[in-house]
Formats: structure tokens, C-alpha cells, sequence
């Protein structure tokens, strides 16, 4: 928090009406103007609360339970002690794996006996007592992780220092992920706080991470609660930088804007369907063009693109065996459009599709094998629902259309991009529908579009009373639904 107290005061709570979470509301007044120590303070209180309450949920989950949550640990084992990228295992493909601790590994599949809908989870208390007695072997192994291999080493940090950490301290298997799920949650909460600080978010936000679904992921280390917590500070910065208040100070515009173009390249390579934030950096030169910004977007884009491109050309995936690149068939679909999109709306015609994708946005859990009750899905989904209806109605739409519009550009466009992405990476060529996406990809792209709704120019959203009790019973039901289902699942 001590970066909070540093930080220039465009990156304080303005008027002292940021909450955070709508829980954090209910202890902090709305109607007095903060002193500098109490800004803090209660950027201090949002983090405390949250990290208690996410490290709750953390301790219904045993480890491995989130989707890929082992290769990104893997991966991140293997740029803990210094190879940042996958190499290729029989020197004749490309980039697919890398070396990692023989006993992390015996660790990771250990645990992965439990996961899927075939999973025993009756092992868990066993398997866990196992890894608190098993220790770094120091000895390496290949292990494919070529998931991984488009995402940036950057993200990985926190999980990375974590098991960097835990390897010299020597902790068991069961600690050093605890410790390293510890960093990852931390990094994020502190994101957040961050991203909130400088902008309060919109009730309508607030719901959308209070999912199930949002908070198991923000509870696991995987790069989904990192990925979140960056897309709320791009916003922040965004929303921050079109406000009119932010026009007369160039100084805290220009590090406003850097800070951005940083969220944006590490979103970016992080989830490439994000590629559509691109769009941001124009409408700020559109808005107020200078020869130096130009350059800056033009770095952006290069260094960008630039990741992405020899992401795509190296990485040697060999769980999709198919007669055609990657390339191939994305060159396919660009130059054919029209192809894409028939198959986009075959997939988006097929019913079950599209309730798989509404109740996996909310709480299909683990490996698709720990879905929370249907009736809670109902019921979270009426409540978004009406939240939406509340807020669309409660919103001036002339007021900065042009930022309002941006915004829906970016969160429609990184859907279809999903879309696409899947269709490229993961599925056979022609296809008739796109198989592999989750609704939980979509949590990032419905964010965007959640920031059109409501204030766009003022920093700091009062809440009406409606809201902050929506907001409330809205988390409070879902974290029961979650720790419920959980509890269920895993007997922790």
C-alpha cells in the first residue's frame, strides 16, 4: 500500500466516494471530504477485506482446480529459475515445454487426479497431507506446457517469485503453492485497489466480478485474476484520461497514458483477444494528437503485434493434430470472412451452446466438473439482469458518446475475438461449429462493456442506496453459492 501513499493525488479517491466493492461501502462514509492518511486508510481497508475474503474462497479450493491452473504453474516454475521461454523438446519442433522441478511435477499430477468429472475427489485429504511432506527434489524435468507458450513471461511474475522463493526456502509442495497463490491474489487485490482508487467502478461492474466464477478464478493462480485487475486499471486509466478534470495537469496525464500503453501491452500478450484495447490509443490521439504520441502508439503496436507473431509462429502445440497451421487457417478466414462469421453463427444458433456459455459464465467450476446450482445460476443471472436494466435507464447516453461507444467497440470486438481465436488455435479446419470456448472468457470483454454504462465523466460515483443493497445481496448470495458448492465438492 505504500505505493498508494506515493502516488499523485489523480490516482487518489476523488471526494472521498470510492468503495471499491460495494462491501466496503458499508464502512466507509460517503459525505465528507478525506484528508490524504484517510484515502489511504481506506485503500487499506478495501485491501484487507478483500484479501481476507478471497483468501476465504482460496481455502475451499484445493490446488489445480481452476482450468490450465497447471501449466501456468509450470510455466512460471520454469521462469523462476531463468528460462523465460518454452523450448522445443526433441530440437525439431517448435516451442512446447521446459524443465520443471521432478517433484513439482510429481505434485501437479498428484492433484490432478481429482479434477474433471471423472475425478475422485474423496483423495484430496490424502493427497494434501502427501504434499505437505514432499519437498523440491532440485532435479528437472521436460514437462509440455505449449499452452503457455503465447502468453508474454511478464504475467507470470507474482507466480513465478513465489516459486522462486519457495524452492530456495525449501517448503513443501503444499506451501510453496500456498505461498505462491498467496502472491498471485495479493497482485491482483492490489491492482484493484489501484484501478479503484483512480476511478470507482459502476454497480453494474461490481456484480460482474462478484460472479462465482469471477471470484473462483481471482482465487486461483492462474493469470485470469491478474488478467481482470489489469483490464480494471485500463479502464480507470481510460475512463481517468477522457475525463475533463485530467486536461489541465499534462504531467499526471502523461503518466496516466504510459501506465495505460503498459496495462494494454501486457493484456494484450496475455489474452489476445484483447488485441480490440488497440483501439484505445487511437481515439486518445484522435482526441488530441502530437507527433510524439503517434511514435508511442506506433511502439505499442510493433512491440504488440510483434509478441504475438512469434508467439503463434514458434509455439508447437501437439494436443490439436491438424492438416493446417495456425497460420494457415487464419490467413483462411481473414482473407475469407465470410466463412468466419457462417460458422460463428452456426455455433451461436445451437441452444445448448448458449446455455453452456451462460451458466459456465457464472459458475461452471474446476474443470467444467463443480457447476453451483442451477436455481443460483437463475437467480444471479435475473439479478445481473436487472442490474443492467437499472443502470442502462439511470445512464446519460450523450454524455461522452464517443468514450461510451469506444467502449462497446472494444468489449464487442474482444468477443468475437474469442471466437476467432478458438477457431484458429483449437479447432479442425473447416469446422462446423467452433468448439473450446468457456463463458468464463468472456468475463474480460463483458467488463468493457459494463464501463459504457453509467458516469463517464465524474471520478467518483455516489451510489444510490438501491445499488449499494443490489450490490451487497448480490456478493453475499454468491460467495454462499460459491463456498456451498464448493464444500460439496471437495469435503475441505
Amino acid at each position: 500500500m505504500t505505493a498508494l501513499a506515493t502516488s499523485p493525488d489523480h490516482l487518489k479517491p476523488a471526494n472521498g466516494q470510492c468503495f471499491g466493492f460495494a462491501f466496503t461501502h458499508l464502512l466507509i462514509s460517503r459525505n465528507f471530504k478525506m484528508t490524504v492518511p484517510r484515502k489511504i486508510i481506506h485503500a487499506g481497508i478495501f485491501f484487507l477485506f478483500t484479501l481476507l475474503i478471497v483468501f476465504w474462497i482460496g481455502r475451499h479450493i484445493p490446488p489445480f482446480q481452476s482450468p490450465d491452473e497447471n501449466a501456468h504453474l509450470l510455466r512460471a516454475d520454469m521462469i523462476a529459475h531463468g528460462q523465460w521461454l518454452l523450448q522445443s523438446k526433441n530440437h525439431d519442433n517448435g516451442r512446447e515445454g521446459g524443465m520443471a522441478d521432478a517433484s513439482f511435477i510429481s505434485f501437479v499430477r498428484s492433484l490432478l487426479n481429482i479434477s474433471g468429472v471423472e475425478g475422485d475427489k474423496t483423495l484430496t485429504p490424502d493427497l494434501l497431507d502427501k504434499a505437505e511432506n514432499m519437498r523440491w527434489s532440485n532435479e528437472d524435468s521436460f514437462q509440455n506446457t505449449a499452452g503457455t507458450g503465447y502468453y508474454l513471461p511478464i504475467i507470470y511474475t507474482p507466480h513465478a517469485i513465489g516459486l522462486f522463493i519457495s524452492r530456495h526456502l525449501n517448503l513443501s509442495m503444499l506451501g510453496s503453492y500456498e505461498l505462491t497463490r498467496a502472491l498471485v491474489v495479493a497482485t491482483a487485490l492490489g491492482i484493484f485497489t489501484l484501478a479503484f482508487s483512480i476511478r470507482t467502478p459502476n454497480a453494474l461492474t461490481l456484480v460482474l466480478l462478484l460472479t462465482p466464477m469471477s471470484l473462483f478464478q481471482l482465487a486461483s493462480p492462474t493469470i485470469d485474476g491478474i488478467s481482470f485487475a489489469l483490464t480494471m486499471l485500463l479502464i480507470s486509466l481510460w475512463l481517468s484520461l477522457s475525463s475533463p478534470e485530467n486536461e489541465k495537469n499534462d504531467k499526471s496525464r502523461l503518466q496516466q497514458e504510459f501506465w495505460l500503453y503498459i496495462c494494454i501491452f501486457v493484456l494484450c500478450t496475455a489474452r489476445t483477444n484483447m488485441l480490440s484495447t488497440l483501439l484505445i490509443p487511437l481515439v486518445i490521439l484522435k482526441q488530441q494528437y502530437s507527433r510524439k504520441r503517434a511514435y508511442s502508439i506506433a511502439l505499442l503496436y510493433a512491440v504488440t503485434l510483434g509478441w504475438i507473431t512469434f508467439a503463434t509462429l514458434t509455439t508447437y502445440d501437439a494436443r490439436v493434430v491438424r492438416s493446417m497451421s495456425s497460420l494457415q487457417i487464419m490467413v483462411n478466414y481473414i482473407t475469407n470472412p465470410q466463412e468466419f462469421f457462417t460458422l460463428l453463427q452456426n455455433t451461436l444458433r445451437n441452444t445448448e451452446i448458449k446455455k453452456f456459455y451462460q451458466e459456465s459464465y457464472i459458475g461452471i467450476l474446476g474443470w467444467l466438473d463443480t457447476p453451483i446450482p442451477k436455481n443460483s445460476v437463475s437467480i444471479l443471472s435475473a439479478a445481473i439482469i436487472l442490474i443492467l436494466i437499472f443502470t442502462a435507464l439511470t445512464t446519460r447516453w450523450r454524455e461522452a458518446l464517443p468514450t461510451r461507444i469506444t467502449a462497446f467497440s472494444v468489449g464487442g470486438i474482444s468477443a468475437i475475438l474469442i471466437f476467432f481465436a478458438l477457431a484458429v488455435t483449437w479447432n479442425l479446419y473447416p469446422a462446423a461449429k467452433i468448439d473450446g470456448v468457456q463463458g468464463r472468457y468472456f468475463i474480460i470483454p463483458t467488463l468493457f462493456l459494463a464501463a459504457a454504462f453509467g458516469h463517464i465523466k465524474s471520478q467518483a460515483v455516489k451510489y444510490k442506496p438501491l445499488e449499494i443493497i443490489a450490490v451487497t445481496a448480490f456478493g453475499i448470495y454468491s460467495i454462499h453459492a460459491l463456498l456451498t458448492t464448493l464444500s460439496a465438492q471437495y469435503k475441505m
